[in-house]
């Protein structure tokens, strides 16, 4: 926290300097206390996911872009692994401009952005390419980033790596086992609720002190997509891991509203021009070392298993109230967009 604390006071310095540059010579102030060279701008990003991850090699992917098309006008440093904080705090830095931008799962910004509820809605996609379909819809980002815009955050766009799926030491393939389950969730009310609609009984932990959690049996389940599922060694802890596909895994890319129209015209199209290739970069590199991560889990012993389909559509059914929960305190701009979206594009 004390790095975190540090790091926000220098880059604070380093926004108000570029701001008060208005229009003129823009400068910054690196993390390590250094001057950054004369007009360059220095932006920092960061997640709190680990370096294999397609977060972190999109955002390497938009580093790679934005310093070449911008002729070296932005650099971009990124702190990966929470290294700046939690997704919280990041995200409360994000909006007073002392870090510049975050890849976060937008679960953890509902707090913030009342509407980012609607990335929570179970069981609504056919599959992976609809649901990125839906998130890179017109429209709905148009929707969707003006109430982020309120909160002086910019949403650049949405990726999607996976869906969440149950992990537990028994196979459940019935909506009955699910009855009294400790299942670790995010503290996100709707996938609370969730849970506890179906059953189960679910415990908020910090995604930090997860696998402590399964190991000392605090919590008997969880749910991730394949990827964390992976990155975190959760399946030394889980005996199966069933394919639930009940919430896409989706992650936000935000960047701080004041930074982003400090920007020159030019500068802000090459960082949205950047960020767009290397949102395509993430959904191809996660897509191809899950592969992988299927293979690791799979030979370690933890067992992948399907879901009964009349299971899954038991399971929607008594989530319907999840979605009227939602549709109480999302935009109805952003839950019409987002539903013609979904009707939209799902394969005819």
């Amino acid at each position: 926290m004390k790095l975190k604390k540090i790091l926000g006071t220098l880059l604070a310095v380093s926004m108000i300097a570029s701001l008060v540059a208005c229009g003129g010579t823009e400068t910054s102030v690196k993390p390590d206390g250094g001057a950054a060279p004369k007009d360059v701008i220095t932006m920092t990003w960061a997640h709190t996911t680990a370096e294999t991850t397609a977060k972190h090699n999109g955002l390497l992917k938009f580093k790679e872009l934005i310093e070449a098309s911008s002729n070296g006008k932005i650099k971009v440093e990124i702190y990966p692994s929470g290294q700046l904080g939690t997704d919280r705090s990041v995200f409360e830095d994000i909006q007073n401009g002392s870090i510049t931008g975050m890849v976060c799962n937008p679960a953890v910004e509902v707090s913030f952005v009342p509407s980012a509820n609607i990335f929570d809605i179970p069981f609504v996609y056919d599959d992976m390419e609809h649901g990125r379909t839906v998130l890179a819809d017109p429209d709905f980002i148009k929707a969707i980033n003006a109430e982020y815009e309120k909160a002086n955050i910019r949403l650049l766009g949405v990726t999607a790596q996976g869906f969440r799926n149950l992990t537990a030491n028994k196979q459940i393939s019935s909506v009955d086992q699910l009855k009294g389950l400790k299942i670790r969730t995010m503290e996100n009310v709707y996938h609370i609720e969730l849970w506890k609609s179906l059953g189960a009984n679910p415990t908020p932990t910090s995604f930090n002190e997860l696998y402590t959690a399964l190991q000392q049996g605090t919590v008997d389940a969880q749910e991730n997509p394949i990827e964390l599922i992976h990155s975190q060694k959760l399946y030394e802890q889980q005996k199966f891991i069933m394919n639930t596909k009940h919430i896409i895994q989706s992650d936000a890319w935000t960047m701080s509203k004041t930074v982003y129209d400090s920007l020159s015209d030019d500068l802000k199209k090459l960082v949205d021009e950047a960020a767009a290739e290397a949102m395509k970069y993430y959904h191809e590199y996660g897509d191809k070392t899950d592969v992988g991560n299927v293979k690791t889990i799979e030979d370690f012993g933890t067992k992948i298993v399907d879901v009964p389909e009349e299971t899954l559509a038991q399971m929607k059914e008594i989530a319907a109230p999840v979605y009227n929960s939602i549709k109480e305190t999302c935009a109805p701009s952003v839950y019409e967009a987002f539903f013609n979206a979904v009707e939209e594009h799902k394969a005819k």
